[in-house]
């Protein structure tokens, strides 16, 4: 299964096309949720997750799916969609825009999850990036 040797939150990222370096702008380690307020059923908080994969000679030009799981301290995992993809070069990296609204506050791993396209089990890399969940009061608007 390809490798996963960067795993990060970003709230953007830039591509350089002469070089095809990319730029990742605010990295996220925290979440400020308003307290008391319900996200809506699949809501997505706009974020980039960005995974950058090496591939063995063998897995390339072979169809693998990734997804995304946000494990809470509990062991309460929630889960992106899965994506397909296909690499011809020996690194390959993504970046999926969207992140789903965990279900509590708590501090959180994000992990990333890796199959071959066809099968069942999916392989978790131990690649991980942690993220704290936290409920925040709303601040009063100044009036002066």
């Amino acid at each position: 299964m390809p490798r996963c040797y960067l795993l990060t939150l970003a709230g953007a990222s830039s591509l350089d096309q002469q070089s095809n370096n990319v730029s990742l702008f605010n990295m996220v380690e925290q979440l400020n949720l308003p307290k008391g307020v319900e996200p809506p059923p699949g809501a997505l908080i706009p974020v980039e997750i960005h995974a950058y994969f090496q591939l063995a000679a063998t897995e390339l030009n072979q169809r693998f799916e990734v997804r995304f799981a946000l494990v809470a301290s509990t062991g309460l995992e929630t889960l992106t969609d899965a994506h397909p993809h296909k690499s011809s070069t020996l690194r390959y990296r993504t970046r999926t825009m969207g992140l789903p609204v965990p279900p509590i506050a708590d501090t959180y791993e994000l992990r990333v999850d890796v199959r071959a396209v066809g099968t069942e089990q999916w392989f978790r890399d131990p690649m991980a990036w942690p993220l704290l969940v936290a409920q925040t009061e709303a601040r009063p608007a100044v009036t002066h």
